[in-house]
């Protein structure tokens, strides 16, 4: 059953083992045992040299009726923003919707700790809601959550491509991209 970070930390870990199998080095800066505020998962992931930064977090409100997904990048009221992080949450945003058909709850700028002190690209994506019996139902199937992991995969693999070898939003799978580029 998926439990406030029990279910995040499985589905981390499901991001991570597709990274890893991609050759990418990555670094969770919460577990089992450690957690970390915004700010220092933000000098964490600067130590660590990171290219992107992705945190993610499944939501929960009063009303059941809340549901769906809504990513985070940083911005500001006065129109500053990581252009490259709105993409990144906007590539992310798209994958997992096309994918998983959560209510779309859009993408938006922040200036949460977590996406204003990294010097990376970053993004907060809340996965649906615990307190909605339908994400519930959804969050709790392993096989939901690997294919959230895969969207996210794509997304970041995505923010990377040239443009003349990306892919129409939910389409890319790894072995297609291998084939393009290979």
């Amino acid at each position: 059953m998926v439990r406030g970070r029990a279910g995040l930390g499985d589905l981390a870990s499901r991001l991570e083992g597709r990274l890893s199998a991609l050759g990418v080095h990555t670094d969770l800066s919460r577990g089992r045992d450690t957690w970390f505020s915004d700010a220092d998962r933000a000098k964490f992931a600067n130590a660590a040299g990171a290219d992107v930064l992705v945190s993610l977090h499944i939501d929960g409100h009063r009303n059941p009726e809340a549901s769906g997904i809504a990513t985070y990048y940083f911005g500001t009221q006065s129109g500053a923003s990581s252009t490259v992080g709105e993409r990144l949450a906007g590539l992310v945003h798209r994958e997992i919707v096309a994918r998983t058909g959560l209510v779309d709850g859009r993408t938006h700028p922040k200036t949460w700790e977590i996406l204003r002190r990294t010097q990376m690209p970053a993004v907060r994506v809340e996965c649906g809601y615990l307190t909605s019996p339908v994400d519930r139902a959804r969050l709790i199937e392993p096989a939901f959550r690997d294919t959230i992991a895969e969207a996210i995969l794509v997304a970041v693999q995505r923010v990377f491509l040239p443009v003349e070898v990306d892919f129409k939003t939910g389409t890319m799978d790894m072995r297609e991209l291998r084939s393009r580029l290979g």
